[in-house]
């Protein structure tokens, strides 16, 4: 901004006057590296309900929601309360949607603003403190920590934690399994790999459908159906649609599979370079353990260490199992 003044002062203006226009409400204050930070929050509390409103209508006309709101917009909001993540969003999507669609069609760093660096919500340290110290005490999540983790910072993070807490829970199998196999099964045990290929299985389905009731719970069944304009999209021309008069942007569609197409070489570059890569590796290999003759043979082929580690892995996987072994046999009834 302070190479170019003019032209950062006339996008500031420019900046709230398009943040008015949507019902969004400003303050400025002075930033580093002459930066200016612009705080922003919806003007009126009706304006954030009338927007609440019209995007649950919309996640019901998209099939997102099962049932209807209600006609009467308060009793909608009374029977489910506006949550943190919604003010959030709804806050985002009034920034950042183009303004055929009642945005303010600001796009950082792209476009017309690039003098924007970037747009986030700010932190409520009051919150963070008792969250993570309320979370640092449990093992384990439940269903009424899921739901706050998804009114305070979105469904996209409470997913992410329901899916961390089943995947590690999961985990203790084949923990304890691996570690069963070590000691009794011995090397390259087809058991070992047909039950963690099970395992894996059983585990994917389990996610799936645990992902479909937590969407289900939560209202976003169905969600990725909306789908929001990408501001980076380069069109070719602009058509009126027929049905609804609105105006599209289109690219054309032989132009993007050519595009796609790019990548056919490039994977066939990339997977050349890496077989080479790998016939090198054991052309090195055989050359120094078969032909290879000269000084230093010994630090470069070191096949005793590699037995000596063999055989004490070997040793003692050999005395646990002898220690079972034993152990079963005191406790055994017809020894």
């Amino acid at each position: 901004m302070c190479s170019a003044k003019p032209q950062a002062e006339a996008q500031f203006v420019k900046l709230i006057q398009a943040l008015n226009d949507v019902g969004l409400s400003t303050e400025v204050r002075n930033g580093d590296n002459c930066a200016v930070l612009v705080f922003v929050k919806i003007a009126s509390d009706r304006h954030l309900k009338a927007e609440v409103y019209r995007s649950r209508v919309q996640d019901w006309l998209y099939g997102v929601r099962s049932a209807a709101p209600e006609k009467e917009m308060q009793k909608n909001l009374n029977d489910e309360p506006v949550t943190e993540a919604e003010r959030l969003r709804i806050a985002y999507l009034l920034i950042t949607k183009p303004r055929n669609e009642g945005g303010a069609g600001i796009t950082p760093k792209s476009g017309e603003w690039k003098g924007v660096e970037s747009i986030f919500a700010l932190h409520d340290h009051t919150f963070n403190k008792r969250w993570i110290k309320e979370l640092t005490a449990k093992y384990f999540l439940n269903a009424d920590d899921l739901i706050e983790i998804k009114d305070r910072f979105g469904e996209k993070i409470a997913f992410y934690f329901a899916f961390l807490q089943s995947y590690f829970l999961f985990l203790t199998f084949p923990a304890g399994f691996g570690f069963c196999a070590w000691l009794l099964l011995g090397q390259f045990s087809p058991a070992y790999a047909i039950i963690n290929a099970l395992w894996g299985i059983v585990f994917i389905e389990y996610w799936k459908k645990q992902e479909v009731d937590l969407a289900v719970q939560w209202g976003v069944r169905g969600v990725s159906k909306i789908q929001h304009k990408r501001p980076e999209f380069k069109h070719e021309r602009v058509v009126t649609d027929p049905v609804t008069g609105e105006e599209v942007k289109v690219f054309s569609p032989l132009k993007r599979l050519a595009r796609q197409l790019l990548q056919v070489p490039f994977a066939i570059a990339a997977a050349t370079v890496l077989g080479g890569l790998i016939a090198g590796c054991f052309a090195i290999e055989i050359f120094i353990s078969e032909v290879y003759g000269g000084p230093f043979k010994a630090y470069l082929v070191s096949k005793d260490d590699v037995c000596d580690i063999e055989i004490n892995f070997n040793d003692i996987r050999f005395s646990f199992q002898q220690s079972f072994s034993r152990l079963l046999c005191l406790h055994c009834p017809h020894s």
